[in-house]
């Protein structure tokens, strides 16, 4: 079998080979897309291993240091919009929303099983959390959200196929 380019993929019974755009997957809880779509949205920031001493980086760019995992962090963000449709997409672990004017919100990247995501909303004012597609916060519809006050925090843990439970967090250290 000759060596494909790293844009092409094997796939099928016979073994033909398809562009990414002409291959199409379904992640659990998600919706069916393409897997270029897919490759487009990562999971997970890279981080490069000699720039950081005393860390091991895994295949899939978790890092780890001291037997501590790092997150991917977010600061200053803005919280958007008025329903899921226009909300501010969280795209990292943990998120620092510093600007929340009323009925704006933020959105949940899509879950997977065992993630963890943290919010914490500085804002003046309190913020709608969104989940994506058939997922739920606390058993309510993604597309309703749930309320996050100002000056709390939260953390959402996707427990299974579509379902984030939150636990906010008390309050800030003396």
């Amino acid at each position: 079998m000759t060596a494909t380019p790293d844009t092409t993929f094997v796939t099928g019974p016979n073994f033909a080979q398809a562009k990414p755009s002409g291959v199409y997957v379904t992640p659990t809880g998600g919706s069916q897309t393409t897997l270029q779509a897919q490759l487009s949205t990562p999971t997970f920031s890279t981080v490069a291993a000699t720039t950081v001493t005393g860390a091991t980086v895994a295949s899939t760019g978790n890092m780890t240091t001291g037997g501590y995992n790092i997150r991917s962090v977010a600061t200053d963000l803005t919280a958007a919009g008025t329903t899921r449709a226009d909300a501010l997409q969280l795209a990292k672990d943990i998120n620092n929303i510093t600007t929340a004017a009323a009925s704006t919100g933020a959105v949940l990247p899509l879950g997977v099983v065992g993630m963890t995501i943290s919010v914490f909303n500085g804002g003046a004012n309190a913020i709608k959390m969104y989940a994506l597609g058939s997922e739920t916060i606390d058993g309510t519809a993604g597309a309703t959200g749930v309320t996050l006050s100002n000056t709390k925090r939260c953390e959402y843990y996707m427990v299974k196929a579509n379902t984030w439970i939150s636990a906010q967090l008390g309050a800030v250290s003396a």
